[in-house]
């Protein structure tokens, strides 16, 4: 068995000057991105069909430069089953992603073996965010939040769909390129 989630790869055009200290500081080595499909389990020989209902997808979606651009505004700190803490962004006004994400749903509703229940959970309520810092303990938490006091304004736009396929969600795993099948779209 293998693992695959679906996600965007977010290049931020504008944000605080000190968002990548403090990504470096409280986040993993992985790109920063929005996940419309939650990790779940495939068996590899269903990898190439996963492929081409994902090319499918792709292949009849236009996207225009507008649907492209994401605004993250809203903090949240969510308390983990395990105690730690997670910070994400909300990303406001963009219909695109949470349709497209409804759509990606309802054509890989066959593959419904999730890693992680809480995981499952963040794609049935489905609310677009950038995941900027994991694993926080309380000390942690607490230092993190003092950079959030002042204004600050994220924004960008979404690029590429990564289809990512591994044998385990370590962090050298989810940053192998070779575990990557990046999808382009037409405007």
């Amino acid at each position: 068995m293998k693992i695959f989630a679906l996600y965007f790869k977010i290049l931020l055009t504008k944000k605080p000057e000190w968002l990548d200290k403090f990504i470096k500081k409280y986040f993993e080595p992985v790109d920063l991105h929005v996940t419309l499909i939650q990790p779940r389990y495939i068996d590899e020989r269903q990898i190439d069909v996963l492929k081409a209902k994902v090319a499918e997808i792709v292949n009849k979606t236009i996207i225009e430069n507008e649907d492209k651009k994401v605004n993250f505004k809203d903090l949240v700190v969510d308390k983990e089953s395990d105690g730690t803490y997670t910070f994400m962004l909300n990303c406001h006004n963009n219909d695109f992603l949470i349709a497209f994400q409804e759509e990606l749903k309802l054509a890989l509703k066959d593959h419904s073996e999730y890693v992680d229940n809480v995981t499952e959970e963040y794609e049935i309520n489905f609310k677009p965010h950038l995941t900027i810092a994991v694993n926080l303990d309380e000390q942690k938490r607490e230092e993190a939040a003092e950079y959030f006091t002042a204004g600050y304004e994220f924004e960008g736009q979404f690029g590429n769909l990564v289809l990512l396929i591994v044998n385990d969600q370590s962090a050298e795993e989810r940053n192998n390129e070779k575990n990557m099948t990046i999808f382009t779209f037409g405007t």
